[in-house]
């Protein structure tokens, strides 16, 4: 069974970063994490089963148990005050990494680790996650070319993501594996076969490095390898191993010259600052076309999560509660960037993450593990600077399923390798029952979750086609194999009324607000599903506005969601409160031009003329393609004169 387990894990480290597809409602991160979720317990029911037998201790004892139980107890603790249970168990929907449930395998898996890690297989363990590496980066070269440009939305030759699916998440994990591949190039005799590889290897990752434009991941590789160097040249020096150290200063300025040709030929942030391109005059300077630049973006989550944190300094809003809690304290100043409309799950700062959503607690035991992985690690270079590495991207971005598994996994390649004792006495046979029974629940239990996201995805797909009753009888199915999931609860209820049935739309979305009550998503959904009621019957109208009116109460600094009330206020006729909310969106938001359009028109409808000129004209400053606004100018200019 040691082989058996020892496949798994090898199998963690090379499919895991492969995986993706478009059957699940998430292409990357939702198949990545089941995939561990899947492989974590076959490991542990060998591991358990090795166990009974008598082959192996139960866990490994190493300095870095007590910090990992201290770290998970905190997260526990967080989780049972967490404004949202379900979500800190289960992860955000659309990420589940971070949740309680994704941190237990992490940490499973590094219990267990060190019990089958001999010297033969940590090196073929590296080995195997170079392997993947190479696949994964050499797809991201590609990709720059062109070879996926009409599968994805997104502009993927001008910035990769390969099948990790954000340039940053890429980043982050060329960052971990480049120590390593150097380290192997290093350590390979001068002019050979391998070492040629291994050159080409370091080449590979860092020329897809650069083609994700990633800021923090060029940085993060630049210091890290910079220490890496560092490290080995003072062990070198100790060892007054001359020979050796002149090799290897021959490799590092190989290594170093190809760096530089690289930065400098191809476009990336390097080459960028250090020959900083003018910007061309002939660019309009009406343009709408107002990118905000990340560290600014930034700069506003970051202050947002501190506020969050200073109102749940001790344990925080619950684990992965990002998304619904930063509405809480989230900057007016967002409105006004680029990305003012998106969802946040994340703080884009690990540290900061963990402070607002497990509080101090939370956030001390995190700091304190990684402290003790750093001590841990420190005699080995190589998985020394490759956790650092891990330490430098989660700054400026947050753990994804890859990065997670080697931030808790690494730590193990840097614990000396001793025996397995295989003095433990067999143990009761009757203990095969409970393992397996409770093995055969998780895996039938896990099935039922991933087989209920295919057929959720079955069920948007469906619903994106106008296909409502497929849709209906798809997310059915999602519901009878997890009846708990609001995310379901809420798509039922938008397809029931779709489909005319008010008592069953009403039903769902009453559950799925009861499941997770503090998601302003799920509130903005259940006012769509009564604005398409209404349609039937008027009633429906204002559980509509009393939707977003809750919604407005839960993310306060939300100028879209002022916005969408006004023109629900409107509708309704109720021009008075629909100017109050126009005038509290355009309030947090100076720049939001249909605000300014709708206050306009209705100023029009007013015969205010003055005032609705006013709106107009702004609109034009800030939309000057919106020829609505310049029609009923045109309209004011003939009608202002008869108005004298």
């Amino acid at each position: 069974m040691t082989s058996i387990i020892q496949f798994l894990y090898l199998s963690l480290f090379f499919f895991t970063p492969l995986i993706f597809t478009s059957l699940t409602s998430e292409l990357f991160e939702v198949p990545k994490m089941y995939f561990v979720y899947f492989t974590t317990i076959f490991i542990v029911l060998f591991h358990f089963l090795n166990w009974i037998r008598g082959e192996t201790p139960l866990f490994s004892k190493n300095k870095l148990s007590i910090p990992l139980l201290i770290f998970f107890s905190s997260q526990l603790i967080s989780t049972f005050f967490s404004v949202d249970p379900h979500t800190s168990i289960f992860g955000y929907y659309s990420r589940l990494n971070g949740g309680l449930l994704s941190l237990s395998s992490y940490s499973l898996l590094f219990l267990i680790l060190p019990l089958y890690l001999t010297q033969k297989f940590r090196d073929k363990t590296i080995n195997i996650f170079l392997i993947s590496g190479f696949l994964v980066s050499t797809f991201g070269i590609l990709e720059h070319f062109g070879v996926d440009k009409n599968m994805w939305v997104q502009d993927v030759q001008s910035r990769v993501f390969s099948t990790l699916g954000q340039p940053n998440w890429l980043a982050a994990y060329l960052c971990i594996l480049l120590p390593f591949a150097l380290d192997k190039f290093l350590k390979s005799k001068i002019f050979s076969l391998k070492s040629f590889l291994f050159l080409f290897l370091v080449s590979n990752l860092y020329l897809c490095l650069l083609f994700t434009k990633s800021k923090s991941g060029i940085i993060a590789a630049i210091i890290t390898i910079v220490i890496y160097f560092i490290l080995y040249f003072i062990n070198n020096f100790k060892n007054k191993n001359s020979l050796l150290f002149t090799r290897e200063g021959r490799g590092v300025s190989l290594i170093i010259f190809i760096f530089v040709i690289l930065s400098l030929s191809i476009n990336n942030p390097i080459k960028d600052y250090l020959f900083p391109q003018k910007i061309s005059s002939s660019i309009d300077q009406n343009t709408t076309l107002n990118i905000t630049p990340s560290e600014d973006l930034r700069k506003i989550v970051w202050t947002g999560s501190l506020d969050l944190w200073k109102r749940f300094p001790l344990f925080g809003t619950g684990p992965e509660t990002f998304a619904y809690s930063y509405y809480w304290t989230r900057p007016a100043s967002h409105n006004l960037t680029s990305e003012w409309d998106f969802l946040y799950n994340k703080a884009h700062n690990e540290y900061l993450n963990y402070l607002a959503t497990t509080g101090s607690f939370g956030f001390l035991s995190y700091l304190f593990l990684i402290i003790t992985i750093l001590t841990i690690t420190f005699i080995n270079p190589v998985v020394f600077v490759s956790f650092v590495s891990i330490l430098i991207t989660n700054f400026a971005g947050f753990s994804v399923v890859i990065t997670s598994l080697f931030f808790f996994l690494l730590p193990a390649f840097a614990l000396t390798v001793l025996p397995v004792k295989t003095d433990q006495k067999p143990k009761n046979k009757l203990l095969y029952l409970p393992i397996v029974t409770l093995f055969l629940f998780a895996f039938i239990k896990l099935s039922s979750f991933f087989t209920a996201d295919l057929a959720y995805n079955q069920s948007l797909n469906s619903l994106n086609r106008q296909q409502n009753i497929t849709a209906q009888d798809f997310i059915n199915v999602a519901l009878y194999l997890r009846p708990q999931e609001a995310v379901y609860r809420s798509q039922a209820s938008l397809i029931a009324a779709k489909l005319n049935q008010p008592e069953l739309a009403l039903s769902q979305s009453n559950l799925a607000i009861s499941l997770s009550p503090a998601s302003t998503n799920l509130w903005k959904e259940r006012a769509q599903v009564f604005s398409f009621l209404s349609l039937v019957d008027p009633k429906y109208f204002n559980y509509a506005i009393d939707a977003l009116e809750k919604c407005t109460r839960l993310a306060p600094t939300d100028a879209k969601t002022y916005f969408l009330l006004g023109k629900f206020y409107e509708a309704a006729d109720k021009q008075d409160l629909a100017i109050k909310n126009y005038q509290q969106a355009l309030f947090l938001k100076s720049n939001y031009d249909h605000t300014l359009f709708a206050l306009g028109e209705i100023y029009f409808s007013q015969k205010n003329y003055s005032e609705a000129k006013k709106y107009f004209e702004t609109t034009l400053i800030y939309a000057p393609t919106n020829l609505d606004a310049q029609n009923y100018l045109d309209k004011i200019t003939s009608l202002l004169p008869k108005s004298r």
